[in-house]
């Protein structure tokens, strides 16, 4: 059953919602971005647009989910711009293709050339481009999208009321103050999903790509580490990795903002690791998707109070709370670690380490640098972590 408005609403106070595709074509979405650029976590709405002058707006108009819409005057189409232009910060959301979502009615925007257009929904919401190829996984083609949504407090109740008096003055013909003429839409009104694919990528090694690219589309790769992808990576951004990689198996759409912190608490009272998580206690992190972790029995501190953060990762590490995660998520696919030798090496590999290195290679997840050699306590990449997680992923 498609949600309606009145539900969407609601739902944006707890995570972001994604339009219905049934009336979303692709097709490159006509903003001023280049591919491929880092996306800033907070902006000003005109900033969201790449835009500067307000007056590069030229036209407007407001779109229903039944197809008919209405075109904004100039006074009203400023009037709004008002409100919105310098609304800030509004946040970058990524947020997973949910062709259920459906919405009451959405403004469009051009600039005076007709060049470019912008969508903006009724969360105040913006989609500027794919996050990764469409990728098929779990028996459906996953893609994901980047959004600006206004930061989650009053300050956005502006937004919404100036929303709302477009909505009444154009298109509730019931409403007192209705003055709109509604007609029917064209193929120019139409919302179309954008084609941009802004994932970074140009820094990652070749054999890295394809994985990575399919690890953001599956909504597993938070975009803090869509940057150095060939540097080591530090325990909180492996941490980071886990806790986004449980999240979507538990809530394959859960958004990148209030979604995935909604799974995690339910996650959390579902395993009954509440009181746990209030007992970890890091004198050098206060990180709480660290906390989760930790009170899970994934991720350990030092043994002397502190967390270490910043350090890297290496490589029996990383096996070790890969397999740690594939045992919290009750991986069906986890065989018998067996006991014979792997790797020439592997009398390097820690006493503790060596049981998950064996299952890791055993499920296809965590491979040696060669054929013969694990070196257990070499450093572990970003890009290499991103592909792992892909792949335990997969293993279901």
């Amino acid at each position: 059953m498609k949600k309606t408005f009145a539900f969407l609403l609601m739902f944006t106070l707890l995570a972001t919602t994604f339009p219905a595709g049934s009336t979303h074509a692709e097709s490159a979405f006509v903003t001023s971005a280049p591919m491929q650029r880092y996306m800033p976590a907070g902006q000003p709405f005109h900033a969201v647009l790449g835009l500067s002058d307000m007056d590069e707006i030229g036209s407007a108009a407001m779109v229903k989910q039944d197809g008919q819409c209405a075109d904004i005057g100039q006074e009203d189409l400023r009037s709004w711009l008002t409100v919105y232009w310098n609304f800030s910060p509004f946040d970058r959301v990524i947020v997973p293709y949910d062709e259920t979502v459906s919405y009451e009615y959405y403004i469009k925007l051009w600039t005076k050339d007709k060049t470019k257009s912008y969508v903006v929904y009724p969360n105040g919401g913006v989609i500027v481009g794919a996050y990764g190829e469409p990728s098929f996984s779990h028996g459906e083609t996953k893609k994901n999208y980047i959004w600006y949504l206004p930061y989650i407090g009053n300050g956005r109740n502006a937004l919404y009321t100036a929303d709302t008096k477009l909505a009444t003055k154009y298109l509730f013909e019931n409403s007192d103050t209705f003055a709109g003429t509604l007609r029917e839409s064209t193929p120019d009104d139409a919302a179309s999903l954008p084609g941009q694919n802004l994932l970074m990528t140009a820094d990652a090694s070749p054999w890295a790509k394809a994985e990575i690219q399919k690890a953001a589309a599956c909504n597993l790769l938070p975009y803090e580490l869509t940057d150095g992808y060939r540097n080591s990576i530090t325990r909180q951004e492996f941490g980071s990795l886990m806790y986004r990689l449980i999240a979507t198996e538990f809530s394959p759409d859960s958004d990148s903002r209030m979604g995935e912190v909604a799974t995690i608490e339910r996650v959390t009272a579902e395993r009954q690791l509440a009181d746990k998580m209030q007992a970890v206690s890091f004198s050098d992190c206060e990180d709480y998707k660290i906390q989760f972790l930790a009170a899970a029995g994934i991720i350990l501190g030092m043994g002397d109070g502190t967390f270490a953060p910043d350090a890297s990762i290496t490589r029996e590490q990383a096996a070790t709370l890969l397999y740690r995660t594939a045992v919290f998520l009750q991986n069906k696919t986890i065989p018998g670690a067996g006991s014979a030798s792997l790797y020439d090496d592997e009398n390097a590999i820690s006493d503790w380490a060596r049981s998950a290195v064996r299952t890791m290679k055993s499920m296809d997840i965590m491979r040696g640098t060669s054929e013969t050699r694990f070196e257990p306590k070499g450093i572990y990449t970003v890009e290499q972590a991103i592909a792992t997680a892909l792949r335990l992923y997969e293993c279901y």
